[in-house]
């Protein structure tokens, strides 16, 4: 995916801001740094490229969300500390729960293609074909059943 330049970002300022926040509620880095946030991979290119449709929601979403920080806080979502902002989404969540559904499954497709994160979970960062990957061969006498009853179906 190709990151997105400045003048085509579908985002202003702040609501990319409040979605890196965000994502990294949703992914954090791992502990050893082996895996990246959410916040480092473009998820909002992918939700750009694969789920236009869906920008104008999050927009929508990402300035409520700021707009409940002031309300609640009186500063800004990203002003605030990191247990306040969890516990903002968190409500959040429970209250819209589509929202935040949405945008953790857009977040989890994106990740998992991510090549640095394919790479630190050892699946390697390449397409599965034509090396392909290894499949252990199943039990076929488990089919032997269903072989022995015949065709079930009519010829047409």
């Amino acid at each position: 995916m190709a990151r997105i330049i400045g003048t085509d970002n579908p985002l202003s300022d702040d609501q990319q801001r409040v979605l890196a926040i965000v994502l990294d509620l949703i992914i954090p880095a791992s502990e050893d740094g082996q895996r990246p946030s959410a916040a480092d991979v473009d998820v909002l290119g992918y939700i750009r490229e694969s789920e236009s449709h869906t920008l104008d929601g999050l927009r929508a979403e990402l300035d409520q969300l700021d707009a409940e920080a002031f309300e609640s806080q009186g500063e800004a979502f990203t002003s605030l500390d990191p247990a306040t902002r969890k516990a903002l989404v968190d409500a959040k969540r429970e209250r819209e729960p589509h929202f935040m559904r949405t945008l953790a499954m857009q977040t989890v497709t994106c990740y998992y293609q991510d090549d640095r994160v394919l790479e630190a979970i050892g699946v390697g960062a390449r397409p599965p074909f034509p090396q392909g990957y290894e499949v252990p061969s199943g039990d076929l006498t488990l089919l032997e059943p269903v072989r022995r009853r015949g065709k079930v179906y009519r010829e047409p």
